[in-house]
């Protein structure tokens, strides 16, 4: 057997050429010496020492031994008992420790154990004998989860709010900041159609916010021009291990697909895990993943019954059990760059130890299904290809996206993973992460995504996303002040320009645009007025302006970068879009006092272009 043949792809070119030079003993797997050949051992000892992995992740990543068998045969050399059947384990289990250490008390006194990498020697140079059991991590874990699903789904859910309350969504923001969104969005705008002076003031304040956000727009799309620097490519042996978790709920007929696109990612099987995180009740998934004919290093892990049920609950259960020294998310229906993992180690290995995320660039791969697939392309390519990059380079937070991220485990653990209570949950910890004092950055490589193609469909997405951005808006805005002490000035005004922006207007953008055609036609828009009415109707008319190119800058540029100019023309469909989006704004601002918490679930599988092949991020 040649040692190379256990690699992934491309992965053999990425090891130094002096890797293979030695064999060096590995006593996590040497005692299999007899049972399985001996140039099989020899290859994966080589291969462990040049990937600086454990060598039964190895032997176990390349299909030679079964997790199940391996284990057995350690047992036996260890002359404990090899539970393949039912767990008992002890009921007064501290369940976070054991899934963080592999071990746990069974209820009649001895220990249960699925040890990896040193422990694994430990145990070797220790005999325990009778009073020890072992299984597989995959059998341990399901034990766990079997006995203490209540306190697991638990944690998923109020992990967040018990250690930090403030950044929760949980809470709501209380009535008063209720009503302020009400009027803010609703009353307001309605009230400036009949030229009350009454909201002038706090109009004035939002539209001097609103302004920083235009700024901001136009900075982040000039330094986006600049190349970016691309970090050197890591050997195998410098690669951190990775784990990959992917959210699922009724997604039987994305399967096929996704279970191939994780199966196409280059990177050594021996350092990545991929979890599929499926609602218990969700047979037809799990059913339809388990047909897949998973690697070794794939697993289904079932989410315990909790509520909410919602995508960020399910992440936060895989955060509890990923191995890996980074982590990202993918969605259903994501087709991301083989290489993509390999890039995100790299450039979090010359980057700052602060840089806590990274995010790739998204883009629809069926952009000519309807023209609202065209303006999502093009709204996508403006977002992650235009101002993400040049807001990284200013160094501000950054509303990531809801896939793709790339995270430091370590540092999202700190943060307290996900809030199981927002619906755009992305955005979110954008800004927690960035009040904790991290770092954001953006990454080079490009994952596909399917856009909704028919409005019926596009609205319930928007309106979800919408009434997350005002869940995330209340819940950063609870307390002003240490917003602005956990930012400084000039990033929590950028903050909460972005909030604003983005919770009121899609909402408040109809209304003013129709606000300022009335004034217009009826010749009285920027008339000679009192006071501060002059000020204000000044200033919308910059910020019209102003706000108009930082609108059409970052898109021309888009369209250009992400080469779209079959979508361009349906740009003059924008005044319908924009209704549209008032109409989900609307909507979500209903839902926001209603079900605050209600997921919409965005249906996959309605593509009908193919995929576009060869393109790949700037």
């Amino acid at each position: 057997m040649v040692p190379g043949s256990f690699l992934n792809g491309s992965a053999t070119r990425a090891l130094k050429p002096a890797a293979w030079s030695s064999r060096k003993p590995c006593e996590a797997i040497d005692f299999l010496e007899g049972q399985i050949p001996a140039d099989a051992l020899a290859a994966a000892a080589l291969q462990a020492g040049a990937l600086r992995a454990a060598p039964e992740d190895v032997l176990i990543a390349s299909g030679v031994i079964s997790p199940h068998d391996y284990y057995a045969r350690l047992a036996d050399c260890l002359d404990a008992e090899f539970m393949a059947g039912a767990i008992d384990l002890d009921v007064e289990t501290d369940w976070r420790a054991a899934l963080r250490t592999g071990a746990v008390r069974l209820h009649d006194g001895r220990w249960l154990m699925a040890p990896r990498g040193e422990a694994i020697v430990a145990l070797l140079q220790r005999v325990s004998g009778p009073r020890l059991a072992l299984t597989t991590p995959e059998r341990f874990e399901r034990a766990i989860f079997a006995q203490f699903g209540r306190e697991i789904a638990d944690e998923a859910s109020e992990g967040l709010t018990r250690a930090n309350p403030d950044f929760c969504a949980r809470g709501g923001g209380g009535a008063a900041l209720k009503w302020t969104a009400f009027v803010l969005a609703v009353v307001l705008p309605a009230e400036l159609i009949f030229g009350m002076a009454f909201w002038a003031a706090t109009f004035l304040v939002i539209a001097i916010i609103m302004s920083v956000g235009v700024l901001v727009r136009l900075a982040s799309t000039l330094l986006s021009l600049a190349p970016a620097r691309k970090p050197a490519a890591l050997f195998d042996d410098e690669l951190p291990t990775f784990s990959v978790l992917i959210a699922l709920y009724d997604e039987a007929g994305m399967a096929a697909r996704l279970v191939a696109g994780m199966k196409s990612l280059d990177y050594p099987a021996a350092k990545l895990e991929v979890i599929f995180l499926v609602e218990a009740e969700d047979e037809a998934t799990r059913a339809a993943l388990a047909a897949q004919d998973l690697p070794p290093h794939f697993r289904i892990v079932l989410a315990p019954d909790g509520a909410p049920r919602t995508k960020p609950r399910a992440l936060n259960i895989g955060l509890m059990i990923a191995r890996g020294e980074r982590l990202v998310i993918y969605d259903a229906e994501d087709r991301p760059e083989p290489d993509q993992l390999r890039k995100a180690a790299a450039r979090f290995r010359a980057g700052s130890p602060k840089l806590a995320v990274l995010q790739a660039s998204l883009r629809i791969e069926n952009h000519a299904d309807s023209w609202l697939t065209r303006l999502f392309a093009i709204d996508y390519a403006a977002h992650f290809d235009v101002l993400l990059p040049g807001m990284a380079r200013l160094g501000l937070p950054l509303p990531l996206g809801g896939t793709s991220n790339h995270f430091r485990t370590a540092i999202l653990r700190e943060v307290g993973g996900w809030d199981a209570w927002n619906v755009t949950e992305d955005a979110d910890l954008g800004l927690r992460l960035a009040r904790f004092g991290y770092g954001c950055g953006t990454l080079s490589s490009v994952t596909w995504e399917e856009a909704p193609p028919l409005l019926r469909d596009w609205l319930p997405q928007r309106r979800r996303w919408l009434k997350g951005w005002m869940q995330t808006f209340i819940t950063h805005t609870r307390r002003p002040r240490r917003l602005f002490k956990d930012l400084g000035p000039a990033r929590a005004t950028h903050a909460l320009a972005l909030l604003v922006s983005n919770t009121f207007g899609p909402a408040v953008g109809l209304w003013i645009t129709l606000y300022v055609l009335h004034e217009t036609i009826a010749g009285d828009f920027l008339e000679t007025r009192e006071g501060l009415l002059q000020s204000v109707a000044w200033l919308w008319a910059g910020l019209a302006s102003f706000g108009a190119i930082s609108i059409l800058v970052p898109t021309a540029v888009a369209v250009a970068r992400v080469k779209l100019w079959s979508c361009a023309p349906f740009l003059l469909l924008r005044p319908l879009h924009w209704m549209c989006f008032s109409a989900a704004a609307l909507r979500a601002l209903y839902d926001l006092w209603i079900r605050p918490h209600h997921w919409s679930k965005t249906r996959h599988g309605l593509a009908s272009a193919p995929a576009p092949e060869g393109d790949a991020a700037p």
